[in-house]
């Protein structure tokens, strides 16, 4: 017999060559930029949706979907979060079929890829609150289709208004199945302040070609959400992304780039004109500086003030103008002298008339996506196709359309989500997690504050980024702790 010995060692193979790049998520983020980088460059060149570049290029982003989600499932969900703020503008039909939008195409997909990637990956994180909630929410807001039915132009255009409901959801749940670990939340927050930044370049770029229009009707700009007040809101709601990673990146060269890109966001927020996005922003701000740094927060609160008083004219004027058409006098809807302008006053119409809605049918609501067609009849006064007939309140508008059931589900969701995002910044001490946690914050004060003054919770090309990253935080608080932190809590 062989002399008994130690038992040999078995070395690890290395990995090959031609396998490590699909273990990386560094190409997957450049093909993701270089995406991102193609769409915007059309949008400032003003390609056509439906042009001859458009088709080309669906015809190679849908293979390269296709195939990511086959052999790399999270860098397809790196391909999808760099298309979704250009999916309105630019759709991407493939080959002229109705509904084969790029954004469908992705749903269709997303199953495939959740299914590789729970194959190749052992780590299996369960579900909690957040995920329990936004499955509650949709189940409930479904059940809003049956009043839908008597309103609706067809059954068609009712299933079109629900997959545009539902899909920020998907989405929710697409990047809850495909983040697995910390380097992919890193890399999922820099693509996303990488996209936000483009998109902002391209508002500034539109913001200067209207810039000499005679009024700011005319010079606002609507840009790739095709509305200036959900543009202004984009901008808000991930431009505080960047403002996260300004405070709490390690290199002062990125924390430098990342203010930048900040600044960049919120002076393109100025060509859309938004008064709720001038608020949103200086909420959602505020509150991640004060939960960063108080003394910087105080500080730079100071300052400003200051500034402000001395040389009041370091205010931009555009912000000026805007905000003094809130008060500005005139001819009111009745004839009479009015103190607020026509857009406000027409919101206090609307509101009323959406309370009407939700005292007649508190449960079911009007129908999903049927405010706009029925509110002439709950008015006090007759709308002509020129006004506003949209309920300006994201809350209000789910009550009337969905009913107290879905507006009580959508509160508690919302409040779980602030709170979780908070609790997971103050518990957590690796820096992914509470980097995660704070942009959550951020953004879900700017979105709050926003939703106050109008209807932006639903359109996936403003909101799904939205959802993406709270997805990214029910991740963050099921991550593991690394195991010399826990020897050291149990000691």
């Amino acid at each position: 017999m062989p002399p008994a010995g130690p038992a040999p060692r078995v070395l690890l193979k290395a990995r090959p060559r031609w396998v490590r790049p699909f273990t990386d998520a560094r190409p997957g983020m450049a093909l993701a930029v270089l995406v991102a980088i193609g769409l915007a460059a059309a949008r400032v060149i003003d390609v056509s949706e439906d042009g001859k570049a458009m088709v080309a290029f669906s015809l190679v982003f849908f293979p390269a979907l296709v195939a990511t989600s086959l052999v790399r499932p999270f860098w397809f969900l790196l391909l999808m979060v760099a298309y979704l703020p250009f999916a309105k503008t630019y759709p991407l039909s493939l080959a002229g079929i109705p509904g084969a939008n790029m954004s469908n195409l992705i749903l269709l997909l997303a199953p495939l890829a959740w299914l590789v990637s729970r194959q190749r990956s052992a780590r299996r994180l369960k579900a909690g609150a957040i995920e329990v909630l936004v499955g509650v929410y949709v189940v409930v807001g479904s059940f809003s289709l049956a009043p839908a039915i008597g309103h609706a132009d067809g059954v068609g255009s009712l299933l079109q208004t629900y997959r545009g409901w539902v899909a920020p959801f998907l989405f929710f749940f697409v990047a809850r199945g495909l983040v697995r670990d910390r380097r992919e939340l890193a890399s999922l927050l820099r693509l996303m302040a990488t996209v936000t930044v483009l998109v902002a370049l391209v508002t500034w770029v539109e913001g200067q070609a209207r810039s000499d229009r005679g009024s700011i009707d005319a010079a606002r700009v609507r840009g790739l959400m095709q509305q200036a007040n959900q543009m202004g809101a984009f901008l808000v709601y991930y431009g505080v992304l960047l403002l996260t990673l300004a405070l709490r990146e390690r290199a002062w060269r990125t924390r430098l780039l990342d203010f930048g890109g900040f600044l960049i966001a919120a002076r393109a927020m100025l060509f859309t004109f938004s008064r709720s996005a001038y608020l949103a922003l200086g909420a959602g701000s505020s509150l991640i500086v004060l939960l960063q740094s108080p003394i910087l927060l105080v500080a730079g609160a100071g300052g400003g003030a200051l500034a402000a008083a001395v040389k009041p004219e370091l205010i931009p004027s555009s912000i000026r103008e805007r905000l003094g058409q809130t008060t500005e006098g005139g001819a009111g809807l009745d004839g009479e002298r009015q103190s607020l302008d026509k857009s406000s006053a027409y919101r206090l119409i609307l509101w009323k008339a959406a309370f009407r809605m939700i005292r007649e049918r508190p449960l079911t609501g009007v129908g999903l996506g049927q405010f706009s067609s029925v509110v002439p009849y709950y008015t006090e006064v007759t709308l002509s196709k020129e006004d506003p007939n949209d309920a300006h309140n994201a809350f209000i508008l789910i009550a009337a359309e969905m009913g107290l059931p879905a507006l009580t589900a959508a509160v508690v969701l919302l409040a779980v989500l602030g709170c979780s995002a908070a609790r997971t910044f103050f518990q957590r001490r690796q820096r992914v997690e509470g980097t995660v946690a704070l942009a959550v914050v951020g953004a879900w004060t700017g979105l709050v504050v926003s939703c106050m003054f109008g209807s932006r919770f639903s359109d996936e090309s403003l909101i799904s980024y939205f959802w993406i990253l709270a997805a990214m935080l029910a991740v963050a608080q099921r991550l593991p702790e690394p195991r010399a932190r826990r020897r050291r809590a149990a000691a």
